[in-house]
């Protein structure tokens, strides 16, 4: 499907080590009323996690084609990447339309809850902003829930999506408080609630494993992860 098709429709209407608790409490996480029960987790101690300078911001393009833009971001999400991003939705005439096209393994959760409420800003300011994940790329971790900030959400039916449990950036464990955050944000950005309870099962936010499901599949479970597969 074209980037004009995609917009037109808009108009009208361990990956990374895990997602890196950069600072938990700077994510706007809405509480579903789904009662969403998670297990205690139990963590043996780990080294502190590297410094947000020790990874590699992710890569940003920006294509316009016409009168519709493409940025893409490819790589880790981090502070930098972070202000990359913003500067790059503020330098968009008011309203042009979005296509955020995405192939990140995830990164650091208070940058990308920041990414997360500016998308959704631009969005609530009249700017159709839809996104897309392209055949043989993934959106992991952290870059799931910036994928759902958009709407449309694209993606090829082999594209690979990944969630898992977070851990803390300062000390790589994992908390209750930052599971039952990132969870409810992801419920708060339109992923199904049945699907969270179905992940949270199987053991998906646990640590135990990362969670991976191909586009195709997501779009048959009913996740409303993805709304549209591209043929």
């Amino acid at each position: 499907m074209s980037v004009r098709k995609l917009v037109r429709k808009v108009g009208f209407g361990v990956g990374l080590g895990a997602l890196l608790m950069a600072g938990a409490a700077l994510g706007h996480a809405a509480t579903h009323p789904d009662d969403l029960s998670l297990s205690p987790v139990t963590v043996n101690p780990v080294p502190a996690a590297p410094s947000s300078s020790e990874f590699p911001d992710a890569a940003m393009s920006r294509n316009d084609q016409g009168d519709i833009t493409v940025l893409r971001l490819d790589g880790i999400i981090t502070p930098g990447a972070e202000r990359n991003f913003v500067d790059a939705l503020r330098a968009l005439p008011a309203r042009r339309p979005l296509v955020i096209e995405l192939s990140s393994p995830g990164g650091f959760t208070a940058a990308g809850y920041r990414m997360i409420d500016a998308v959704l800003a631009e969005r609530q300011g009249g700017r159709p902003v839809a996104t897309r994940v392209r055949d043989g790329d993934s959106c992991e971790s952290m870059c799931v829930g910036l994928y759902l900030a958009g709407y449309p959400r694209y993606a090829a039916p082999r594209a690979e999506f990944m969630v898992h449990a977070p851990r803390m950036a300062e000390n790589g464990r994992m908390t209750i408080r930052s599971i039952q955050m990132m969870v409810d944000r992801l419920v708060s950005l339109g992923a199904s609630p049945a699907w969270i309870q179905r992940v949270t099962a199987e053991g998906g936010f646990s640590g135990a494993r990362d969670y991976r499901e191909t586009a195709d599949r997501l779009s048959a479970d009913g996740a409303n992860i993805v709304t549209d597969l591209l043929r």
